[in-house]
């Protein structure tokens, strides 16, 4: 009894100090808060902390209303140092070296600043930039600029729709961007979903099922929620608690910055998301519970006691077993109360609470399931199908603590996709887990076959689709595909025999286009193996050309060569390859850009006339003026007409644009 209460009993005033003292480096001082990086727009649609599939969300998410183009604003004064492009995750990135030695990366960008895309064309790895290929480019000069200047353009390029992603980091720990002034000011509330308590023996009881319990919870009055059912839990054994909960955010759900579980005063367990270690952006799975944790926040289902493998930053302790409600420790007729606090954005803070009290009923008849394990984290397993076809390898670290793992033949299971020749069996990696560290490696032997050159490994998915797996590799000489997953369900061997298909994008409904903002797109989809980003045939006027693909929505937007934005007829033909090698058929579109409009030159008003005297003139007035002093004759002397001559008219300037 007394070991349990020295684990669990931590004064709450550690979680206050602790919410203060760790916002920020060791030594590093926020003169002036940072300035807000999205020009026009000033909404979060996501926390820094937040469950990702497979990761941490290691920055904030802030909306820039669905567009293209929202300027995106250096936050402190600084240089650009480094630019990036990661299709398959953050896009178009660019990093920002402050003055005050913090480190910010923009994510999800539609283009860079003039003079950043300046320093660029000059790096080595200016032709991937042209060629827009996956690059990560050191600028040969660093770019100064102030806060508060445009460094780059908001956009959905790699992973989501338009919005910016904004990380914040130093010495490779991520800090929190609301503790330097980039949080909500005043703020929405903070909501409780559910309480999901779950057992953490094979003999432990709750409400007298041996079976996870998930009660609603409900407001009662501002911020403070309690359970839609008995306030009270009946535990026998040992209980691990989960809290569903977010904060709001217009339509969307933010997780919480701080939650804590108490039993009176005291915090048995908890944790404060101000950093995440670089090299913890996996561990995601020993805060959240990822079998029931959605990216959209619906819902975040938090761990409220330490798993195995558990040093995160920021848990108020990595004991062993800390925060686990265990029924020997509590006396009989005397219930606790479980008080659960959270923090979040804009000072705001909801309290949650119920009761728990020892259960004591008799639970000999009832007959459990005991666990068993196959795997664990600190050595390496291998083992294989009943039909030697498939293998399994674990290496040491492969889950987080420990497991189990069957593999069975669906042999009921038939791929019915027209085109994919099915080449194995299904076979089901189960059960359901997802708290992978570095995973495990799937070794699936086929017969040989003419289709060998084309198949690969797929997942079925749960609609009955099936999906490519990245990053497999297929042995001659053992006649196996093999790939690093982390992830568990439905595999299969199939030979992609269908071509891909490509038309005009919905957006290419004409055929004569203004020049200004002209883009050229297609599209291209595929069922089978997926189309590849480089696997492009295109020409336009019969000179070769190059395109960009987004594969989330299949658009293809053509690019090179520029002759294609110049007024006038032009030709495109296309077509595009898949990752199996099929082509598909060639389409054909012909478009015109229209000239632009010449202006009319304003002509320029010529000056009045005015009378120049020439020297012929001078000349012959004084020569008149000499016979009429030296005439003695009355007569009048002719003089000649003064000639007028207009000044020559300037150069006419172009007034065209």
């Amino acid at each position: 009894m007394l070991r349990f209460f020295v684990l669990v009993l931590i004064p709450s005033f550690v979680s206050l100090l602790a919410i203060s003292s760790s916002d920020y480096p060791p030594g590093f001082v926020l003169k002036n808060p940072y300035l807000w990086p999205v020009k026009g727009h000033d909404s979060i649609t996501g926390a820094f902390g937040e469950f990702r599939t497979g990761h941490f969300h290691m920055g904030q998410d802030f909306s820039t209303g669905g567009k293209i183009g929202i300027p995106i604003l250096a936050v402190a004064k600084g240089k650009v140092t480094r630019v990036q492009r990661r299709w398959t995750s953050i896009g178009y990135a660019l990093f920002l070296q402050h003055d005050d030695g913090m480190t910010s990366r923009y994510g999800h960008l539609h283009k860079f600043a003039p003079k950043v895309v300046k320093q660029i064309l000059k790096s080595k790895q200016a032709r991937r930039f042209k060629d827009r290929t996956d690059f990560d480019i050191a600028l040969p000069e660093p770019v100064e600029v102030d806060a508060g200047e445009t460094i780059a353009f908001s956009g959905d390029t790699g992973v989501g729709p338009p919005h910016l992603h904004f990380e914040l980091f130093k010495d490779n720990i991520y800090y929190n961007p609301m503790h330097f002034g980039l949080g909500y000011n005043a703020a929405e509330p903070i909501v409780f979903n559910t309480l999901r308590i779950t057992p953490q023996t094979p003999r432990t009881f709750i409400n007298g099922r041996n079976e996870t319990v998930e009660i609603p919870f409900y407001e009662t009055s501002g911020n403070r929620f309690e359970l839609s059912e008995s306030p009270t839990l009946f535990i026998q054994g040992k209980v691990g608690i989960q809290i569903a909960i977010h904060q709001k955010s217009n339509n969307n759900r933010l997780g919480i910055f701080t939650l804590d579980m108490l039993i009176g005063e005291n915090v048995l367990q908890g944790f404060q998301l101000s950093k995440i270690l670089k090299e913890h952006t996996r561990k995601n799975v020993l805060l959240y519970d990822s079998s029931v944790s959605k990216p959209n926040g619906n819902p975040f289902s938090y761990y409220l006691h330490t798993r195995d493998g558990n040093d995160l930053l920021g848990m108020r302790s990595n004991g062993r077993e800390q925060g686990i409600l265990d029924s020997e420790q509590m006396k009989m007729g005397e219930p606790k109360e479980v008080t659960i606090r959270a923090t979040g954005m804009g000072g705001q803070m909801s309290l949650a609470s119920f009761y728990v009290l020892k259960d004591q009923g008799d639970y000999s008849h009832i007959v459990t399931k005991e666990w068993k394990y196959n795997v664990y984290y600190d050595r390496y397993t291998t083992f294989k199908s009943k039909d030697t076809k498939v293998e399994l390898f674990f290496p040491v670290n492969a889950v987080y603590s420990k497991a189990f793992f069957e593999i069975e033949a669906q042999e009921q299971i038939k791929i019915n996709t027209q085109g994919l020749n099915q080449l194995s069996s299904v076979y089901k990696i189960g059960p359901d887990f997802k708290d992978f560290n570095l995973g495990y490696d799937l070794y699936v032997k086929v017969p040989k076959t003419k289709d060998i050159n084309s198949a690969d490994l797929y997942e079925v998915l749960a609609d009955g689709n099936v999906k490519k797996i990245n990053g497999s590799s297929f042995s001659s000489w053992g006649q196996f595909f093999k790939v690093r997953l982390r992830k568990t369900g439905l595999f299969v061997v199939l030979s992609d025999q269908t071509p891909p298909n490509i038309y005009l994008h919905e957006l290419m409904n004409k055929t004569v286009y203004p020049r200004e903002d002209f883009a050229l797109y297609l599209k291209a989809v595929d069922v089978g193996s997926g189309i590849m980003p480089d696997g492009f045939d295109i020409t336009v006027d019969g000179i070769p050309g190059k395109a960009e693909f987004f594969p989330k929505d299949g658009r293809l937007e053509i690019f090179e060569p520029e002759s294609l934005y110049e007024p006038g007829k032009h030709t495109v033909l296309a077509s595009v390859r898949d990752f199996a090698g099929n082509w598909s058929s060639t389409v054909r579109y012909d478009y015109e850009i229209q000239a632009p409009p010449a202006m009319e030159e304003k002509k320029k008003p010529i000056p009045e006339t005015t009378a120049v005297e020439t020297t012929k003139e001078k000349k012959t007035k004084k020569e008149a003026k000499e016979i009429k002093t030296k005439s003695s004759s009355p007569k009048v002397q002719k003089v000649a007409k003064p000639i007028t001559i207009a000044p020559k008219a300037k150069d006419k300037k172009s007034t065209s644009r």
